[in-house]
């Protein structure tokens, strides 16, 4: 389990442009050999107070589909449409099973600022919709591009537009990308890159280190920035994001080979905090470290 990390991303909303997160190649492992076994961004977690309350404001007030559920572990899937190859949203509500410290440090996740975006076609009538369903919105300053809602237990999520939508539809279409603080986002984006495969999608915007990182043109992007005190309007804001450097991510990939995919990981370097192995539920989970101890989880489902 995890908490994407809190990052602030609204530059972009001046900017007025998010083509950076529309893929324009498919991500390929350029590695000699054997090839790389195939790697999926499939979840973005968020930690919930109640996760039956969540999963009914998901669902009837943002317009999330129930992609998958397995009740007896609290596994919820959430997506803007029932399949797609953008990650789910995966809600997780702690529970004291998880073990004291695990407990108590998820609770503490609960809230605050996710770095979790999703598209939508037409920001403002998204806007509108939701503040009729009394959800708590806001748009970024003058932004006509960029906003932002708050579920009940005070998680903040991204609305991002693209500048040129070819459809005007209200609602939301696809979880677009997650940012991840890092101490040297280049480095991180490399990381991205060269290691796991994916395809750098530059940003179009002025700001410079916000660039993003896709496995395919359709998949949700991560997004590595290196906070800089003068895109914060609070300090605090700015404390915090360095503060969460070095923890888990929330950022889960899937693989149909994970020994493999482990395997050719550690071969190019990749540090494990926990090798792969077999989880009660019938998977079997493994979590590694980006440069910045920033860590990931990676699963294969079994049928």
């Amino acid at each position: 389990m995890g908490i994407a990390i809190r990052g602030v991303f609204s530059c972009i909303g001046s900017g007025g442009d998010f083509d950076s997160f529309k893929g324009r190649g498919r991500g390929t492992a350029r590695n000699q050999g054997t090839p790389m076994a195939k790697l999926q961004l499939t979840d973005v977690e968020i930690f919930v107070k109640d996760l039956k309350a969540t999963r009914a404001f998901y669902t009837r007030k943002i317009g999330l589909k129930v992609r998958s559920a397995m009740p007896k572990w609290g596994y919820l899937a959430l997506g803007a449409t029932k399949g797609g190859e953008d990650a789910a949203l995966t809600p997780w509500q702690p529970i004291a099973e998880w073990g004291q410290e695990m407990y108590e440090s998820r609770l503490k996740m609960i809230g605050g600022v996710t770095g979790i975006g999703f598209i939508t076609n037409d920001l403002k009538r998204t806007i509108a919709d939701l503040k009729k369903k009394s959800v708590k919105t806001a748009v970024d300053g003058e932004s006509e591009t960029f906003g932002r809602f708050t579920d009940p237990d005070g998680n903040v999520l991204f609305l991002a537009q693209p500048a040129k939508p070819k459809v005007r539809r209200a609602g939301v279409s696809a979880l677009g990308f997650v940012t991840v603080a890092s101490r040297d986002a280049k480095k991180t984006g490399e990381f991205f890159r060269k290691t796991l495969g994916m395809r750098k999608q530059r940003a179009e915007s002025d700001e410079e280190g916000f660039d993003s990182y896709q496995l395919s043109p359709k998949a949700t992007a991560i997004t590595p920035f290196t906070p800089r005190k003068d895109i914060y309007d609070d300090p605090a804001d700015y404390d915090a994001d360095m503060a969460h450097i070095g923890e888990e991510t929330g950022i889960g990939f899937t693989t149909s080979d994970i020994y493999r995919l482990q395997e050719q990981l550690l071969a190019k370097s990749v540090r494990f905090k926990e090798k792969a192995e077999a989880q009660d539920w019938g998977g079997i989970r493994a979590r590694f470290f980006d440069p910045d101890d920033n860590v990931y989880s990676l699963v294969e489902y079994k049928g």
